[in-house]
């Protein structure tokens, strides 16, 4: 028959550019929903980082195999993509490449288990519109269930609702749009204490503004203040070559110091005459000329990052000047208010009002850089889903039960089949069943018990059941448990993707790193980089 192999033994044995893939997907596999355990990653330089984000884990990882880059290539995409649904992609790539051995060992050839594979996703896609649901506008709360969604099992429950009334009050601050929103941790606080801004929170910690300049009465609040912006160094200008001075006396030396006096002077002038009271400089300030700011009322702040320094131009409406001799009251912009804020040990300043350009800030909190870092990990993948969400226009139940679904449509559409193709609908059929089984595990509860009773209140109609927080079934919808459509639709199609590439791999083959390639140019061997020691595939 078309499509089976002879019964060579080799058939039989493990492919080890499978074998690498499994072992990546069993590596974070035990991190899938609500009751998914932690990896802790410990870095050659012994730093050491707990998270359950499948995405960042194999970002981390020290992935040696070629076949797991693969994987890592494509969960990195899953992730930039839609923010979510990491763990499941790579969790359906493990299932539908154990699936495949099943079939080679049956007797498939891999060209038939990849068309089969074609074809079983493109029924399930089709079939995923029927269990999809509409979002009826941007204050649907099932918005707040979808956020809530993507944070559980990454905290306690009192912290994601925190987590969803954060994200959803920072995109409804800014029309959810996203480039309007910035992100800020802090470590020494607590989440409680995490706020959304109205305006731009500039970090002080990243330039080298002296604190205690900045600490003066007069420059710690500021109403409707005059912002100036500044693209280059303020302060005595530097010749382009290399040039000397020889001072002959005293009188040649005070005459010199006069002059760059003066300078500085007349620099402090033009600014203050042109009605500013806050300057940023994208460069340096002259210390001196930093302090006589500060002395008559100005706010100076020098090397404001590139970033922040066009966001606060575009919000102002202020207009870059290359020079403080070009600055005039007409290049100036203002917002309602500029305030010195200390956020744990850092300084910052709060441009909030912004009337050119509506900005938010969220301001996260956690209690240890580590912790910091990982609760704007958690908000920005919450940003991500409840974006998706709203663009795509649809969600899903989530707790597995569109996966089991599907598996059950494509188990009656393979009875229709006539060839061995069956086998290969039935096998996709049972990978997709790895997604509810792996939350039934992790949850504690026995997978086969919990799967076969989700089927039976499928075939009762209830199409909506998956497997709750405490590992049982139960009616997602009612739950509140959901999730973008586009997350599952990504995840499936990146999997089959990733899967029929590495089916039609029997070997793999090493050059030495000066070896060339087809077209003549050498191909370089990939470069180390400096991941965590976690390897997969050595």
């Amino acid at each position: 028959m078309l499509g089976e192999t002879t019964d060579d033994d080799s058939n039989n044995e493990p492919n080890p550019t499978q074998t690498a893939a499994g072992e990546l997907a069993d590596a974070i596999r035990t991190t899938l929903g609500p009751n998914g355990l932690d990896k802790m990653v410990v870095g050659e330089n012994g730093t050491v980082i707990v998270t359950n984000d499948g995405s960042k884990i194999i970002e981390w990882m020290d992935i040696t195999h070629p076949v797991g880059r693969l994987v890592e290539q494509a969960a990195a995409a899953q992730d930039n993509t839609v923010g979510d649904g990491t763990t499941t992609a790579v969790v359906l790539v493990g299932a539908l490449l154990e699936e495949a051995a099943t079939l080679r060992s049956a007797g498939l050839h891999p060209t038939t288990i990849i068309d089969g594979y074609g074809r079983a996703v493109e029924a399930a896609l089709d079939q995923l519109a029927q269990y999809e649901r509409g979002l009826h506008s941007r204050q649907d709360d099932r918005l707040t269930q979808i956020a809530k969604t993507a944070v559980t099992g990454r905290w306690d429950d009192a912290s994601t609702d925190r987590f969803a009334e954060l994200t959803l009050s920072a995109l409804q601050a800014i029309g959810f749009d996203r480039s309007r929103l910035t992100l800020k941790s802090y470590p020494g606080g607590e989440l409680r204490e995490s706020v959304c801004l109205d305006g731009v929170l500039v970090d002080l910690e990243t330039s080298s503004t002296s604190l205690n300049t900045l600490s003066h009465p007069r420059t710690r609040t500021h109403d409707e203040p005059a912002i100036a912006m500044v693209d280059a160094e303020i302060g005595i200008e530097e010749p382009n070559n290399v040039e000397s001075v020889e001072l002959q006396d005293a009188t040649q030396r005070n005459a010199f110091q006069a002059h760059e006096q003066d300078r500085r002077t007349e620099l402090v002038e033009q600014v203050v005459q042109s009605g500013v009271t806050v300057l940023l400089c994208q460069k340096s300030i002259d210390e001196a000329v930093r302090t006589a700011l500060a002395q008559r009322g100005v706010l100076p702040v020098e090397r404001t990052r590139r970033d922040e320094f066009d966001v606060i131009a575009r919000a102002t409406g202020s207009t870059p000047v290359m020079s403080v001799d070009d600055l005039t009251a007409d290049d100036t912009g203002t917002v309602g208010s500029v305030t010195q804020r200390t956020v744990g040990t850092a300084q910052t300043l709060v441009l909030q009002g912004c009337p050119e350009e509506h900005r938010a800030t969220l301001l996260l909190r956690g209690g240890t850089p580590h912790v910091a870092e990982e609760v704007r990990r958690i908000v920005a993948d919450c940003i991500d889903v409840t974006r998706v969400a709203l663009d795509d226009g649809v969600f899903v139940p989530g707790g597995g039960a569109v996966p089991t679904a599907l598996a059950m449509d494509l188990a009656a559409l393979s009875r229709e089949i006539p060839d061995r193709t069956q086998l290969v609908f039935d096998g996709f059929g049972t990978a997709l069943e790895a997604l509810p089984r792996t939350l039934a595990t992790n949850a504690g509860t026995d997978p086969l018990t919990t799967l076969t009773e989700i089927k039976q209140r499928h075939d009762a109609g209830a199409e909506t059941v998956g497997v709750g927080p405490d590992g049982h079934p139960r009616d997602m919808i009612d739950a509140g448990i959901l999730e973008p459509a586009a997350v599952f639709r990504s995840a499936l199609q990146r999997a089959v993707a990733v899967v029929t590439q590495i089916l039609r791999v029997d070997d793999v083959v090493r050059t030495s790193t000066n070896e060339r390639t087809a077209d003549g140019e050498h191909d370089h061997a990939h470069a180390a980089t400096g991941g965590y020691p976690w390897a997969v595939g050595h």
